[in-house]
C-alpha cells in the first residue's frame, strides 16, 4: 500500500505535515471502509472518481479558557481552531498531487450546500482514520486526548495504508457509567432535551438523537429557524416576552425559545461533557508542568 520516502512512510509523512501545520491529530480511512457505513451518493467515490484513500485532520475548535469562561455569548461565537482546521486539508491536498501525483480533493463541513444531509459525513471519516468515537451527545466524535475536536478531510486516489476504528470507544466516561447506574442519566442527557439513550455495562446502546430539535437551534439552520418562527415572535402581546424570545442570550436546552442565542451554536453537552472536560484541564496541567521544567 502506502510508499516510503528517505526512510519514512508516505502516510507518517503526510500525518508530519498535518502536525506541523496546526492539527492536533491526522489519521487515514480506507475508502472501501467508510463505504461500509456510507449510503450511495455519500461516499468519497461520489466526489472524486477513484478515491481510495481519505486523510482525517482534527484540530480543537476551542481554546481551554474559552470552556472555562462564565460569559455564554464568548463560549458560543467562540470557535479559533475552525480557520486552521480548514486550511490544512489543501496543504496536503497539493503535496498529493505535486510530490506524489495523485489527484486529490479538500473537503469540510462547508463545501456542499445540502443542508443536513451532507455529502460526506466528517463522523463517519474521522471514526475510520481512528480519531475518536461516537458520544452520547448527539453522535459527536470525542477524541480521547483532545475532547471535542473539530474536522476536515482529503480524498485522494492514492491508496494508503489505514489506520481504522479504535477498538475501544472514547464514550462512556466511568463517571458517566455511575451516573448512568445511579440515576439513569448522564451529564450530557441532563444538559440537552435533543438527546436520549441508555448504557449497557461500560458501552452506549439504543442512543437518540432528536435532530429536529437541536438542528435548528445549534447547527447550520439557525438563521432559517428564526426567520420561520419570527412571524409568531411578533404576535406576542407581552413586550418584555417578545424581546426574549427575539433577542435573547445563552441557551441551555434545545427546546428553548428560537431567539436565545440563535446567533450562536449551542455546545452545553460538551460543556458537562467529562471526557471533554479532563481534556482541557490535562492540557493546562501538562502545560503546567513543562513551564515549571
Amino acid at each position: 500500500m502506502g510508499c516510503t520516502m528517505i526512510g519514512v512512510a508516505v502516510e507518517e509523512k503526510i500525518k508530519q505535515i498535518a502536525l506541523q501545520r496546526g492539527a492536533d491529530v491526522a489519521g487515514i480511512a480506507s475508502v472501501k471502509d467508510i463505504n461500509k457505513s456510507a449510503p450511495r451518493g455519500h461516499r468519497p467515490g461520489d466526489l472524486l472518481a477513484g478515491a481510495k484513500s481519505v486523510i482525517t485532520i482534527g484540530a480543537r475548535r476551542y481554546t481551554a479558557g474559552t470552556w472555562m469562561t462564565s460569559s455564554t455569548e464568548v463560549m458560543h461565537r467562540s470557535r479559533s481552531a475552525m480557520g486552521t482546521r480548514d486550511a490544512i486539508p489543501l496543504v496536503l491536498a497539493r503535496y498529493l498531487e505535486e510530490k506524489q501525483g495523485y489527484p486529490s480533493i479538500v473537503y469540510n463541513a462547508h463545501m456542499t450546500d445540502t443542508g443536513m444531509n451532507v455529502s460526506l459525513s466528517l463522523k463517519v471519516l474521522a471514526e475510520y482514520a481512528g480519531l475518536g468515537s461516537r458520544s452520547m451527545a448527539g453522535g459527536i466524535i470525542l477524541n480521547k486526548k483532545f475532547g471535542l475536536l473539530g474536522f476536515s478531510a482529503v480524498v485522494t486516489t492514492m491508496e494508503l495504508t489505514p489506520d481504522g476504528l479504535l477498538s475501544k470507544p472514547v464514550c462512556p466516561h466511568s463517571s458517566c457509567i455511575k451516573m448512568w447506574n445511579k440515576k439513569k442519566t448522564t451529564p450530557c442527557m441532563d444538559a440537552c432535551s435533543a438527546i436520549e439513550g441508555t448504557i449497557n455495562g461500560s458501552r452506549l446502546q439504543d442512543v437518540i438523537y432528536y435532530r429536529q430539535l437541536c438542528a435548528t437551534r445549534a447547527l447550520t439552520t439557525m438563521n432559517a429557524a428564526y426567520l420561520r418562527l419570527l412571524s409568531e415572535i411578533i404576535k406576542e402581546e407581552d413586550p418584555e416576552k417578545r424581546k426574549f424570545l427575539a433577542i435573547g442570550q445563552a441557551r441551555q436546552y434545545a427546546e428553548d425559545p428560537p431567539g436565545r442565542g440563535i446567533w450562536g451554536r449551542c455546545i452545553e453537552c460538551m460543556r458537562v461533557c467529562p471526557v471533554n472536560r479532563k481534556a482541557f484541564k490535562s492540557f493546562l496541567k501538562s502545560r503546567e508542568g513543562a513551564a515549571n521544567e
